[in-house]
């Protein structure tokens, strides 16, 4: 059965793509600043910055309403908050799929991304990382009613594994299981479904992305199939060439806030509330 946080972030995203104005300002405009600021004095006088993000990645970065109030709440979002207030701006947010986030960056329509990027060979020909805020663990989850079936990464060596298209975990998939046939799609949601729907054998997240996922759906479980992640871990992607004032205001955030960035993705996850 689906539990509250699932099936509220399901009907988002069957809405399609949603853009989100959550800035203190409380601006709704759509569009970004014309080009990367050229200083810290540049950027505040224009006022705000437009992140993207795939807000369908719990406990990082999920929608959630109360009181008939749509929010996007998470991990990344308590940094985006921080990164904002140091950076003395007001931020909006765009929510869309995960491998058009470096597109939208290039052709100038976000200033940011925040969706536990990991700052891969191939995404730095395309963007400037920030330093590295969080670095976590990979693990397999599976329908409940398969846990003596699929017991280790072997077994699952012949059968069709979801992931995050342009993920590290399709990465680890392509490397680690190459003969799996994968099924790749724009958010972990999806992921989840496909899973409890039994069009995919297993899917591949990471541990705190699992840990919600089974809460919202008790049909799913993680598995004793882990993974080490073999990025770097996730950074905040900026456009090429960025200022270098910016990107070192933005690092002294990261220095500052991450150790508490592992109490704050405890947090997204101990806060969710689940219907029986």
């Amino acid at each position: 059965m689906m539990k509250k946080l699932l099936k509220k972030m399901t009907t988002l995203v069957l809405a399609g793509t949603t853009i989100l104005a959550l800035a203190a300002c409380g601006s709704s405009s759509t569009t970004s600043s014309d080009g990367p600021a050229d200083s810290l004095d540049d950027l505040q006088k224009r006022g705000k910055i437009v992140v993207g993000t795939m807000a369908a990645t719990p406990p990082y970065e999920y929608h959630l309403v109360e009181n008939g109030e749509d929010k996007i709440v998470g991990s990344d979002i308590k940094l985006l908050d921080e990164v904002a207030k140091d950076l003395g701006v007001d931020y909006e947010i765009k929510d869309m799929d995960f491998d058009g986030l470096l597109v939208a960056l290039q052709s100038g329509k976000i200033d940011m991304i925040i969706s536990a990027m990991s700052p891969t060979e191939e995404r730095e020909k395309n963007a400037d990382f920030t330093d590295v805020y969080y670095k976590g663990r990979n693990v397999m989850m599976i329908r409940k009613e398969d846990v003596d079936k699929y017991k280790t990464a072997e077994s699952l060596a012949d059968k069709k594994i979801g992931a995050i298209k342009t993920s590290v975990q399709q990465t680890i998939l392509e490397s680690e299981l190459p003969k799996a046939t994968l099924k790749l799609l724009g958010k972990s949601t999806e992921l989840s479904l496909d899973l409890a729907n039994k069009k995919v054998d297993a899917v591949l997240v990471d541990i705190p992305t699992a840990t919600l996922l089974a809460k919202a759906n008790s049909s799913i479980v993680a598995s004793d199939i882990y993974y080490e992640d073999p990025s770097a871990g996730a950074a905040i992607a900026m456009p090429n060439g960025t200022n270098e004032e910016i990107m070192e205001t933005i690092n002294g955030t990261i220095k500052r806030i991450k150790p508490d960035y592992e109490e704050w993705l405890k947090n997204a996850m101990d806060g969710v509330e689940l219907e029986d």
